[in-house]
């Protein structure tokens, strides 16, 4: 039988006390659908993207996750098609979604706008037998056995650029447009009174890219801001991030991102890279350590990122990160 500290059940319990929601990636940045179905067809190329994050390492049953989506444009540029597909384990907890995207991206002189809306399906799954607890807990912890419950839901976001020399983006979504109690799952204790759900939650996300167009270096600042009923004083997550561009083929960044225990004061601090190795592949990493209290009982998380464009038509792929250095 697979040992789970008490430790990570208590943790479990305090998260589905909060909120049940998507796992979070640090490289969001590389794999923009995940966010916002609006994101589909932007890179104007069949785009697939592959991650996995290993979370709070050192702590038995702590958060592995992996993902992978794909999006291209149609025939009739205007319109796109995605689908993202996610598996995410926490404990004795593990939930699996997959959710098509549809995107109309009417032309607007030299800036797309795009508008999308996603149907998502997850099926969440607790296998309580697992659980080894102490038996100062064993009767408040009382759930032995499997529960599960299929949970659809909809979602929609607007994404923003310009076409051709893509030095801005902004984008607003939201994922889960129908909030949904899991309270029939018995997903949490039932013996709390605490109900997990899924909340609303609303994310904006932008950013700019400074420099030359032929520079050597370019700068890009970007952020993202997370707003989710039921967090505590309802106050905003933010990820602040700032990269570096070199040669069009490295990018090399930093991020802070508020939150955790200590809210608007930071819950972790993130370094990440990624690598042009071709001019449609690309391979990036990111660790994460952290600055909240839980920080002290792990040794951060790390997170890997593949991703490959299918250059389908090469005309139609006219973009200046790939013009000069390949």
């Amino acid at each position: 039988m697979k040992k789970i500290y008490i430790t990570i059940v208590i943790l479990i319990a305090m998260v589905h006390a909060m909120a049940q929601q998507d796992p979070s990636y640090n490289m969001y940045m590389f794999n923009g659908l995940y966010l916002n179905p609006a994101y589909a067809g932007s890179n104007n190329v069949l785009s697939m993207v592959a991650m996995y994050r290993h979370q709070w390492v050192g702590v038995n049953g702590a958060p592995r996750t992996f993902n992978f989506s794909a999006n291209s444009p149609l025939k009739r540029d205007q319109y796109a098609l995605g689908l993202t597909i996610a598996d995410d384990n926490l404990g004795l907890t593990n939930s699996f979604s997959v959710t098509p995207a549809f995107a109309y991206r009417p032309l607007v002189k030299n800036v797309r706008i795009s508008i999308g809306v996603q149907a998502s399906f997850t099926y969440f799954s607790k296998n309580a037998g697992n659980a080894v607890l102490n038996e100062q807990y064993q009767q408040d912890m009382v759930t032995v056995g499997g529960h599960s419950l299929f949970v659809p839901n909809i979602g929609a976001g607007i994404y923003v650029n310009d076409k051709d020399s893509k030095r801005f983006f902004v984008g607003f979504s939201v994922p889960h447009l129908l909030p949904y109690s899991l309270k029939k799952s018995a997903i949490e204790n039932p013996g709390n009174s605490n109900v997990a759900r899924l909340y609303n939650y609303y994310l904006l996300t932008g950013g700019y890219v400074f420099g030359r167009q032929a520079g050597i270096v370019k700068f890009t600042p970007s952020v993202l801001a997370m707003y989710q009923q039921g967090l505590p004083k309802n106050i905003p997550d933010f990820d602040i991030n700032a990269m570096f561009i070199f040669i069009d083929r490295i990018k090399v960044g930093a991020s802070y991102r508020t939150g955790g225990d200590r809210r608007i004061y930071g819950e972790s601090v993130i370094g990440m890279i990624e690598a042009m190795i071709t001019p449609q592949l690309r391979i990036g990493y990111a660790y994460e350590g952290g600055v909240s209290k839980f920080s002290s009982v792990n040794s951060g998380s790390h997170e890997i990122m593949i991703g490959y464009d299918f250059w389908y038509d090469k005309k139609r792929f006219v973009t200046p990160r790939y013009g000069r250095y390949f």
